[in-house]
């Protein structure tokens, strides 16, 4: 048998144990098989190290009840695994085997996650950085390369099939010139193959920031404008604002719990989570729960609309799911995770906002940092970014950081972009990493605390 005829017969399957086994109290039921092939490694002078190639089976049911929410998963196809998520057991009280059945293996790796493909198209992003400038003296390719194959039942029994594929890089480019050094950040990232990644441009970009560094001054320290570029720049938005709005941090109190309906951002502000954007990493078809992907509207106007919700949290909230359960592997329970945090276009230019500002810093790349989810207080680090003066952006600056509050940042965007970038990004919550989308213009925030050097 084919293996997605497999991975479909067991679907069916575990759609029928769903049934035959809900508890009295259901609010909700799921279930997903699930197959997958991933590809990891680094490349770092031309060299090759830390290949990994994994692959893997799992089944998964979920029960979401009044008092409780059930998951169970085993790996391999197995879908008696929903008798055992209610305490049940296989027909002669044995537990569920942890095997796939015979002929149900996943076969050979798709050929573009097999490393010598890969390493092709990833060398020809080393060779375009390299050509960029002399100065270039190092390049580090991180990459991530996955196919999964997975069948979703949802709460009514349906089930849906669905391949998702991701391309992810981070590249780091370093700089040397006489006693300088200096390093550009990139992370390129679709849901589809590595050949949907113009390796030429991804080269040429991160050694154009490294390049540029090399004549950084220090950065200023005080409360200052920040005017943070689109696509990666997002992600201030997506940690720093977004995650208080998840199901369950709602449910844990987060400073927007009880608020739907106040106006909690500035009216130039509306914020979109949708699965739906084509070729960006947080995009699929369904959710890990079987519910249908849609675009959920966050913030419209700078008033609150909506929060992210899977089955659980939208159960104890009295809201139908937002389509938001998401989880690395079957293995792991679902949780409410973003997608792609889309910031919508303005209507001023990139030339007017920087205009329009003094004194301030332009973040090209934001990156990673510390927040606290339930309130959205944040330190992030700006690996790539340059001053504004008079109007104009002006010499690049070394290493620095931002930090302030969600709630304050979303009241202090004082003019918003009509450019648009789709940039990718990794997320951790409670042990699970997902790829997220992060897409939206450049804006401006009329205050941050800007850390940095002082001499």
């Amino acid at each position: 048998m084919h293996p997605r005829e497999t991975l479909r017969a067991v679907g069916h399957a575990l759609a029928d144990e769903l049934r035959r086994g809900r508890p009295k109290d259901q609010l909700a039921a799921s279930g997903q098989a699930q197959s997958w092939h991933r590809t990891s490694g680094r490349l770092a002078e031309g060299r090759v190290s830390d290949i990994s190639v994994q692959w893997g089976q799992a089944t998964a049911a979920r029960y979401v009840t009044r008092g409780t929410f059930l998951h169970r998963s085993v790996s391999g196809f197995d879908p008696t695994v929903a008798r055992v998520a209610t305490g049940g057991t296989v027909p002669g009280g044995a537990p569920a085997p942890k095997h796939a059945p015979d002929g149900s293996g996943p076969g050979r790796p798709p050929a573009w996650t097999e490393p010598g493909t890969a390493l092709t198209a990833l060398r020809e992003l080393e060779q375009a950085a390299r050509d960029f400038d002399p100065t270039v003296a190092q390049v580090v390719i991180d990459f991530e390369l996955a196919e999964q194959d997975l069948c979703l039942v949802d709460t009514e029994g349906l089930v849906h099939d669905e391949t998702r594929l991701l391309s992810y890089l981070t590249v780091r480019v370093i700089a040397r010139k006489g006693g300088r050094v200096a390093t550009g950040f990139y992370t390129p990232g679709v849901s589809g193959p590595l050949s949907d990644i113009d390796m030429r441009a991804a080269g040429a970009e991160v050694a154009r920031r490294a390049v540029t560094g090399l004549s950084a001054r220090p950065a200023p320290v005080g409360r200052l404008p920040v005017v943070v570029a689109g696509g990666r720049g997002m992600v201030l938005l997506h940690e720093a604002c977004c995650h208080p709005l998840e199901g369950d941090e709602v449910l844990r109190g987060s400073v927007y719990a009880g608020r739907m309906g106040e106006t909690i951002a500035s009216p130039l502000v509306t914020l979109t989570d949708d699965p739906t954007v084509p070729g960006a990493v947080g995009s699929y078809a369904y959710d890990d729960e079987g519910v249908r992907a849609t675009p959920t509207t966050l913030i419209e106007n700078g008033v609150l609309t909506g929060w992210l919700t899977d089955q659980e949290s939208a159960a104890r909230l009295g809201l139908a799911s937002s389509g938001n359960g998401r989880c690395t592997t079957a293995l792991q329970p679902p949780q409410p995770r973003m997608t792609n945090t889309c910031l919508a276009a303005g209507t001023s230019t990139v030339d007017e906002i920087i205009a329009s500002t003094e004194y301030g810093i332009y973040a090209e790349h934001v990156g990673g940092g510390e927040v606290i989810e339930s309130t959205g207080e944040f330190t992030f680090r700006v690996t790539n970014g340059h001053l504004i003066e008079n109007g104009r952006v002006t010499d690049p600056i070394e290493e620095t950081t931002i930090t302030g509050t969600g709630t304050q940042v979303l009241r202090d965007i004082d003019a918003i972009a009509d450019d648009s970038t789709v940039g990718a990004a990794k997320c951790g919550k409670f042990g699970q990493w997902v790829t997220v989308g992060v897409v939206g213009p450049t804006l401006r925030v009329g205050s941050l605390l800007v850390g940095g050097t002082s001499r």
